[in-house]
């Protein structure tokens, strides 16, 4: 983990706070896309049923981010929901390296979203600024362990 990934983790951050209060269910969300470290574009999930922060980042430009490095501070999403996965987009954009603030405790990501990216080629860097991360998206993290806990431990 290199100063720079530290750096552009910090801005991803800012980025999905933009966003406080308006992506329940989801997690606040941003993303970087870098190449030869200058910035190419940044984006972040404005509210629900809107692009995630990747894809939001991609768009700016037109899909393609050929040998570049793609910043977000939650795992890229893998599954179909309100919007295709991102790794989809990730894959087609051409990104050489992505770095992940943290896993996503959805239990339909949790590790899939990385595992896809890694098995296609792209290199991961995983837990850049994590416990930031895990703050600012404390109350997505509680909801998922309150979804995926035994029914028996709901009370």
């Amino acid at each position: 983990m290199s100063d720079d990934d530290l750096r552009w983790m910090d801005r991803c951050l800012e980025l999905a706070a933009l966003a406080r209060g308006r992506t329940a269910p989801n997690p606040m969300v941003g993303s970087v896309i870098v190449r030869d470290g200058a910035l190419l574009a940044e984006g972040f999930h404005e509210r629900a049923g809107l692009a995630h922060a990747e894809v939001d980042a991609l768009r700016k430009l037109a899909g393609r981010a050929e040998g570049a490095t793609l910043y977000v501070n939650l795992e890229p999403c893998c599954h179909h929901g309100r919007t295709p996965p991102c790794t989809d987009a990730i894959l087609r954009s051409g990104v050489r390296r992505v770095v992940i603030g943290m896993i996503d405790p959805n239990p339909l990501v949790s590790g899939k979203g990385a595992a896809i990216l890694e098995s296609a080629g792209v290199e991961l860097t995983i837990g850049v600024r994590e416990p930031a991360c895990r703050e600012l998206n404390r109350a997505y993290i509680a909801r998922m362990s309150e979804r995926s806990a035994p029914t028996a431990q709901r009370g």
